[in-house]
């Protein structure tokens, strides 16, 4: 994916940074949206598409890809902050209390 694209898909993501939880989660479902729509693929280890990647995997995925397109850029503080978001993306997806929006 063209790096300035996923920059554009990860956008509500970005922008949502200091915002609390529930606001973070909208934030990547609508991240993760734009990334099926687009369709972006998640691959596993032996390059086929993964099964019952969640909307927090995707967008992690995601996050991980533009922080090295930064790297190759020399942006190293956007790196790092596109990191500690994917990290905590990480952390809320493993929430018990979580809510899909598939669930109701």
């Amino acid at each position: 994916m063209n790096p300035r694209l996923l920059a554009e898909v990860l956008e509500p993501v970005l922008n949502a940074a200091e915002e609390d939880d529930a606001a973070m989660l909208d934030a990547v479902n609508l991240s993760a949206e734009a990334l099926a729509a687009l369709g972006a693929v998640i691959l596993d280890r032996e390059g086929q598409p993964a099964d019952g990647v969640t909307d927090e995997r995707a967008v992690v995925a995601a996050l991980n890809t533009h922080a090295h397109t930064l790297m190759q850029c020399g942006r190293l503080d956007d790196v790092v902050e596109a990191l500690q978001l994917a990290e905590r993306i990480g952390k809320l997806g493993r929430l018990p209390h979580h809510r899909r929006m598939s669930d109701g």
